[in-house]
C-alpha cells in the first residue's frame, strides 16, 4: 500500500466527518431537505422517485464491484471471511436501498434533481471509502469473527437494519392503493419516535463502525446521524403541526427513543 494512497483515503474519511458537522448545522438551522413531505419549488426539475432512488443509491454497489474486480478480478479468490461478512452488511443494505426499496414505492413524490445529484455524489464518495477499506486496505483475520467487538457490532447492525426495514414497511403500507394524504405511523420503533426508519439507519451504521473498527466506518456513522437527525427533527415538527394535540399525546421523541 502506498503512503500517498492511504493518506488520500484518510483525508476523504476526515473530510466526511467535517462535512457532517456542517451538514447537521445547516439542516438544523437553515435548510430542510426539499423532498417528500417537505418538497419545495426552486430545486430543479422533478424526477420519478423510483429512478431517483436507484440513481442516488446504486453508486455504492458500483464501487464494491470496481474494487472487487481491481483486487480480486476473476481469480475466484474471496476476501477474508470477516471482510465478506462486512461486505454482506454494507452491500445488502444498498441492494435493498437501490433495487428493492425503489420498486416497492407506492405513490411516492417526485424528487428534485439537485437532491438526487447531491445524494449520488455522497454515495459515490462513501462507496469509495467503504469499498476501499473492505476490499483493499483492511484484511481482517479469522480471529476477528469471534471477537467481542465484531460480534457486538454485528448484532447492533442487524438490529438497526431490522428496525429500518420494518419502519419502511410500516410507512409503505400506511395508505391503501388509491389513497392520498398523510397518516400517523404506528408500531415498531414508531411507538417511541417519529422517524423509526432514521433511527434504524443510525443504529445500523453505528454497528458497522464498531464491527469494522475503522475510521471509514466512524465517518459513515457520523454522517448518517448528521444527515438524518435534523431531517427527523423536521418530520417530528411537521407531525406535531399536522396532527396537533393528537400527536402530542403519543409522547414520541423525534429520532432517538427517550432522548431526542
Amino acid at each position: 500500500m502506498e503512503i500517498a494512497d492511504m493518506s488520500l483515503h484518510t483525508m476523504l474519511c476526515w473530510a466526511m466527518i467535517v462535512t457532517g458537522a456542517f451538514t447537521v448545522f445547516g439542516l438544523s438551522k437553515y435548510v430542510t431537505a426539499p423532498y417528500g413531505r417537505h418538497s419545495a419549488a426552486g430545486w430543479g426539475i422533478l424526477l420519478d422517485p423510483k429512478l431517483s432512488w436507484f440513481l442516488m443509491e446504486s453508486p455504492n454497489l458500483v464501487m464494491i464491484l470496481i474494487f472487487y474486480l481491481k483486487n480480486y478480478g476473476l481469480s475466484g479468490r474471496l476476501p477474508p471471511a470477516a471482510n465478506c461478512v462486512l461486505l454482506l452488511f454494507y452491500g445488502g443494505h444498498y441492494v435493498n436501498r437501490s433495487l428493492i426499496f425503489p420498486m416497492r414505492i407506492r405513490n411516492g413524490k417526485k424528487m428534485p434533481i439537485t437532491v438526487m445529484l447531491a445524494a449520488a455524489f455522497y454515495c459515490t464518495w462513501n462507496g469509495y471509502i467503504q469499498s476501499k477499506t473492505l476490499l483493499e486496505l483492511e484484511e481482517y483475520g479469522d480471529e476477528v469473527l469471534s471477537s467481542t467487538q465484531f460480534i457486538l457490532g454485528s448484532v447492533v447492525f442487524v438490529a438497526g437494519f431490522t428496525i429500518n426495514y420494518q419502519s419502511d414497511e410500516i410507512l409503505r403500507n400506511l395508505r391503501k392503493p388509491g389513497e392520498t394524504g398523510y397518516k400517523i405511523p404506528y408500531g415498531g420503533a414508531f411507538k417511541y419516535v417519529s422517524c423509526g426508519n432514521f433511527f434504524g439507519e443510525i443504529v445500523e451504521w453505528i454497528g458497522f463502525a464498531i464491527a469494522t473498527n475503522s475510521l471509514s466506518g466512524v465517518a459513515f456513522a457520523f454522517y448518517t446521524f448528521a444527515n438524518t437527525a435534523p431531517r427527523g427533527a423536521s418530520h417530528h415538527k411537521w407531525y406535531l403541526e399536522k396532527f396537533k394535540g393528537e400527536y402530542e399525546d403519543l409522547g414520541r421523541c423525534a429520532v432517538i427513543p427517550f432522548i431526542w
